[in-house]
């Protein structure tokens, strides 16, 4: 039976050295539990694309911004939860030009 608490995730952290054209992944291991809550935040003077399955592009974050993905408001019927797998890996690539600075940051939340 799952805890009333959440726990946060250790936080990832990839920086704008490593980034390429191709995706690359931001934690190797993924995340630590299955997360309800997801902040990526991109601190870096140029767009990124992240994908979840490091093929496809899934979301586009814009320079010096961030997205919110909230897992529980997709919750259905039954199963009356709505959660990122457990080891979900979160991948990061370029659009066009290199950054000069910053990181992307990956955070979050799941209950034991």
């Amino acid at each position: 039976m799952g805890k009333d608490y959440v726990k946060h995730m250790e936080m990832q952290v990839f920086v704008h050295g490593d980034l390429d054209p191709a995706f690359k992944v931001v934690d190797a291991a993924g995340f630590d539990g299955p997360l309800n809550h997801l902040k990526i935040t991109n601190t870096m003077d140029q767009p990124v694309v992240i994908s979840f399955d490091g093929v496809y592009d899934h979301e586009y974050i814009k320079e010096s911004s961030s997205i919110d993905v909230m897992a529980q408001i997709c919750n259905r019927g039954l199963n009356k939860k709505s959660l990122f797998k457990n080891k979900t890996k979160v991948y990061v690539r370029q659009i066009v030009n290199l950054p000069k600075g910053g990181a992307l940051i990956v955070m979050g939340f799941y209950q034991e």
